[in-house]
């Protein structure tokens, strides 16, 4: 498999949710790989707080190459036509959010690590956390899991970059994943929006219950 071709694999088997990973067998990949990850494009990834293994997955790390396979060859004809400004809203802004889950989730992330402050605990590591709901029966993914220098508080974190003010029902939501997730005896909420949040949220931010914040709180 060239790295061509393992690009093109990545962008076609992930069409449902482009930046879910790229799973990694790494025994049949061998050399090219490795030789990709060394060139920054793609990179190894494991659940925070667990050891590399079986969860390990690969991410499109470089930006670019994301965009281009994303959008690019599907739009060729309307590019080469010099149509593509015409069909943008359809071919490329519906499926802008999505394109940029991954980035708001590093950005959110680079945020609490170095950025936030007056943060519940003292941060040592910050990532994802994926796996499995024993009780549904399904994949679960916790954009944020911050673990604590000592102790068993830990924080947990939703990123979404969607227009429409984010509900009550992500709160209860992360609260499911954290019990899943279950490292912590006391967990923190976070729940980062670019498009704000419903008054019901707020009120919950009011009792103490969650900590909401926006675009604009994270470049200020």
């Amino acid at each position: 498999m060239t790295p061509k071709e393992l690009y093109d694999w990545a962008v076609e088997s992930d069409c449902e949710n482009y930046d879910i990973k790229i799973r990694a067998f790494i025994d049949g990949w061998g050399d090219i790989t490795s030789d990709i990850e060394e060139l920054g494009i793609v990179k190894k990834e494991t659940p925070i707080t667990e050891k590399p293994g079986k969860k390990t997955i690969y991410l499109l790390a470089d930006n670019f190459f994301r965009f281009w396979y994303r959008f690019v060859p599907v739009n060729a004809s309307a590019i080469d036509s010099g149509r593509i400004a015409k069909t943008y809203p359809h071919a490329v802004k519906q499926y802008f959010p999505d394109y940029m889950g991954l980035i708001f989730e590093k950005m959110c992330q680079d945020y609490l690590l170095y950025y936030a402050n007056d943060l519940p605990i003292e941060l040592s590591e910050i990532g994802q956390w994926w796996g499995t709901d024993p009780q549904k029966k399904k994949q679960i993914q916790i954009d944020i899991v911050g673990t604590p220098v000592e102790g068993n508080d830990y924080i947990i974190g939703s990123c979404k970059y969607r227009n429409e003010k984010i509900g009550l029902d992500e709160l209860e939501l992360i609260r499911e994943y954290a019990a899943v997730f279950g490292k912590g005896t006391n967990y923190h909420y976070y729940i980062f929006s670019k498009g704000g949040f419903t008054d019901g949220l707020l009120q919950a931010q009011e009792r103490g219950e969650v900590q909401l914040l926006t675009l604009a709180d994270i470049f200020e």
